[in-house]
């Protein structure tokens, strides 16, 4: 009987060291948290988010819906594929936009979780850029903070709806 108590002790506490080091925060170098440009500087050139793994429940082109394309890709970054039930800081995830065949791209939307940006809409800067990088629109985006907030209780994000 003791023995039992002990090895169940043992794993219990395995179990809590193991969940501990995966939940703890992301020490990494943080992506730029400055304007729409340079976050696509960021998400091509130095670390190209089509290197990114994608998450399992979204991985390839899945349908899309209006205001995205009707068909789509989601990249999430390391720090948000890391993040389990709310994103944490430095978050990027990356969406390609393509038409109803999946071979023209059409835009590229992009998600960053930042500190205290906008706590309504969880914190989140939105940009939209045409393929060719050429920023749409990027910040607080109303369209975006007006549709994202009816998942406020998914931390403003659709990406395991798809």
């Amino acid at each position: 009987m003791k023995q039992r108590i002990m090895v169940v002790c043992f794993i219990s506490s395995l179990c809590l060291f193991s969940a501990c080091s995966i939940f703890k925060p992301y020490q990494g170098a943080l992506p730029p948290m400055t304007d729409a440009d340079a976050l696509w500087q960021y998400i091509t050139l130095t670390n190209p988010y089509t290197e990114w793994n994608q998450f399992d429940d979204t991985n390839g082109m899945k349908n899309g819906s209006p205001p995205h394309g009707a068909r789509i890709q989601i990249y999430p970054n390391k720090i948000a594929s890391r993040s389990v039930y709310q994103a944490e800081e430095g978050s990027i995830i990356v969406m390609e936009n393509y038409d109803e065949d999946g071979t023209t791209l059409l835009t590229i939307d992009l998600m960053q979780k930042r500190p205290n940006y906008a706590p309504s809409a969880g914190n989140w800067f939105w940009a939209s850029y045409e393929a060719n990088g050429t920023v749409i629109e990027e910040g607080k985006i109303k369209r975006c903070v007006e549709c994202h907030v009816s998942m406020a209780f998914g931390d403003y994000t659709f990406i395991h709806q798809w």
